[in-house]
């Protein structure tokens, strides 16, 4: 029996919590044991919800679980991570893993020391649709992204390179085969926190390819959409609706890539590679590829201003 602990009783925390309680009632091979978070009601009340034991320190919580996901804020990855992975325990770290290069290689060497299960966060890769997006491709050439969402009101300690666009990011490396960046091109604003609510980045990579992205925090509506440019090919992804249309100069053919739920798989997956030690789909290697790149568009951002 598996035992796993949520750390983040949060929003996306909550959803870890649900996921695991259910996995656990269909397969009787895994159980939700706690929920941690330093507000003692949020975390009794999504402990109680799901069946499980809350804390306030997830240092208490570890004798309890085999493995945990970390559903903090950025700023407190880090710490958390080096507490769970001292003491023995796999960790899936929400995106992004870490706030730093410094403490994702930290975090990074000390699982791969300890012979543990590090997986990122990358939620997007477990999308149906942006699964089958990336087994059309051949060899892209141009990658366009564009993320929108209303004013969130979470994960605000961060710029939205790394809230947002990390997303799209992750997924254009996954698609371009993790090549080592020529040159940033990038613009954004503060609007309504003290760090970047919108970006838009021109990303030309040492492989030939080049990418766009587009994200804002602040709109009106959501929209997460990926376009991959071929030759005489177009592979566009709709992340919300779950569908992929693939377009050549004589044809247009559209799919619905299927209703699963992408946290779900990401959570079986996590317990897949835990029992069988297998390296995870999105690996610690690639998640610190996708972190340098965000800080690095933040960074051109920033340098403007």
């Amino acid at each position: 029996m598996l035992r796993f602990g949520v750390i983040g009783a949060g929003y996306l925390g909550r959803h870890h919590a649900r996921v695991y309680c259910v996995l656990g009632q269909e397969t009787g091979g895994m159980e939700l044991a706690a929920v941690c978070d330093t507000d003692a009601e949020r975390a009794r009340e999504v402990a109680e919800t799901y069946g499980a034991r809350f804390f306030t320190d997830y240092r208490d919580m570890l004798p309890l679980v085999d493995a945990v996901s970390i559903v903090t804020p950025t700023s407190a990855h880090y710490g958390v991570a080096m507490g769970c992975l001292q003491a023995g325990k796999d960790v899936l770290l929400e995106k992004p893993i870490c706030a730093t290069m410094a403490e994702a290689e930290d975090v990074c060497e000390l699982a791969r020391q300890r012979g543990l299960i590090l997986q990122a966060g990358h939620i997007e890769r477990f999308n149906p649709a942006a699964r089958k997006a990336l087994s059309l491709l051949r060899k892209p050439v141009f990658i366009e992204a564009q993320r929108t969402s209303p004013f969130p009101e979470r994960s605000l300690d961060v710029d939205v390179t790394l809230d947002m666009m990390i997303h799209d990011i992750d997924l254009a490396l996954a698609a371009f085969g993790c090549p080592g960046v020529k040159d940033i091109k990038a613009a954004g604003a503060r609007i309504i926190t003290r760090n970047l609510d919108t970006a838009q980045a021109w990303v030309d990579f040492d492989n030939g390819g080049s990418a766009f992205f587009s994200v804002s925090r602040v709109a009106a509506e959501k929209r997460r959409v990926m376009e991959f440019v071929e030759d005489g090919r177009l592979v566009k992804a709709d992340l919300l609706a779950k569908q992929v249309t693939l377009k050549t100069q004589d044809a247009e053919e559209r799919t619905e890539a299927g209703p699963a739920e992408p946290l779900r798989e990401e959570l079986m997956d996590f317990a897949r590679c835990i029992k069988t030690r297998m390296a995870p789909r999105v690996s610690p290697l690639e998640a610190r590829r996708a972190l340098e790149l965000a800080l690095g568009i933040s960074a051109t951002i920033r340098s403007a201003f």
